[in-house]
């Protein structure tokens, strides 16, 4: 799988997925990509009751983003269905695309084709313009594959009401012997008379083996920005905060808003009413075929419930 075109492996940042573009500030590359050598990023994450699986790819040269030209483009597929990435994903040199996946199915392959027309679809020029077909590119014939692990089912909570940061619930959810690792991330909005915070979290988990149980304190979620030390989540940032936002995206039909990370009126969210929508994920790295392939290829299944915290 992408064999002899990727050197040096180096340390990716964790993320769901690498997804389409959102209206929210990022940066233009991935965090922590190696400054020699070729590096690919695979991803791929389906949520619970959402019938598609979000992908994306992002390949680097020597830190620099490698775009796919004259025609080649990646393909993403199951054992049923197909998808050509032609949508740019959230940094530059990234690819997405939406699978449909509605039989659950756990492998999704990744093949690099040259399919010259669709390949221009979107683009800025003229598809009946310019036909000039170059050929293959080098990337063309590279393959890989990933493994979605099981979905997190039966996820609840022992309480979803909360008057303090310092209640603590449990986080529940059928457990698997596979040893994936569990992240839980939430998406937060505060309310007061006249303003809507929005930000989202990371939770630092005692425990992130896939074991059906958690302890989580409300300290995960909310915050005191009085407070000068530091909390102890990571606030969502970047990509991250751009996967996440396209999860929420994917479930609007509940009444989340498109732009919910774009808010940026700040109030203090430890005295305010908040909703906190916690996303608990199941994520499996998986393995490029060739030892020579450098990146990282990942996939994850995830599901959501909804908490609230009034501290009045």
């Amino acid at each position: 799988m992408f064999r002899r075109y990727f050197s040096s492996l180096h340390t990716f940042i964790f993320s769901l997925f690498l997804l389409s573009a959102c209206d929210i500030d990022i940066d233009h590359n991935l965090p922590d990509i190696p400054p020699e050598g070729r590096f690919v990023v695979v991803g791929a994450n389906q949520h619970n009751n959402i019938g598609s699986a979000e992908i994306a790819i992002a390949i680097f040269d020597d830190a620099i983003p490698v775009p796919l030209v004259g025609g080649d483009v990646v393909q993403a597929s199951t054992s049923e269905d197909s998808i050509l990435l032609l949508k740019d994903g959230i940094y530059i040199g990234s690819y997405a695309a939406s699978l449909p996946n509605p039989a659950n199915f756990n492998q999704v392959d990744f093949l690099v084709v040259h399919e010259p027309l669709e390949a221009r679809q979107g683009r800025w020029y003229p598809v009946d313009l310019l036909n000039i077909d170059p050929g293959p590119g080098e990337f063309v014939g590279a393959s890989a594959s990933v493994i979605l692990p099981p979905p997190p089912l039966d996820l609840q909570t022992d309480n979803s009401n909360f008057m303090s940061i310092n209640d603590s619930f449990t986080l529940s959810w059928s457990a698997e012997t596979a040893g994936d690792i569990m992240k839980v991330r939430s998406a937060v909005s505060c309310f007061d008379d006249d303003n809507i915070y929005t930000y989202g979290t990371e939770a630092a988990l005692i425990d992130n083996t896939d074991d059906g149980s958690e302890t989580i304190g409300l300290e995960q979620f909310i915050y005191d920005i009085n407070d000068s030390s530091e909390p102890p989540f990571t606030f969502l940032l970047g990509q991250s905060r751009a996967a996440l936002q396209e999860l929420l995206n994917k479930l609007i039909d509940e009444g989340i808003a498109e732009d919910f990370f774009n808010s940026i009126t700040l109030i203090n969210p430890i005295d305010s009413s908040c909703e906190i929508r916690l996303f608990l994920f199941r994520h499996r790295d998986g393995a490029f075929d060739s030892v020579e392939t450098n990146g990282r290829i990942f996939g994850s299944r995830s599901a959501d419930t909804t908490l609230f915290y009034n501290p009045n």
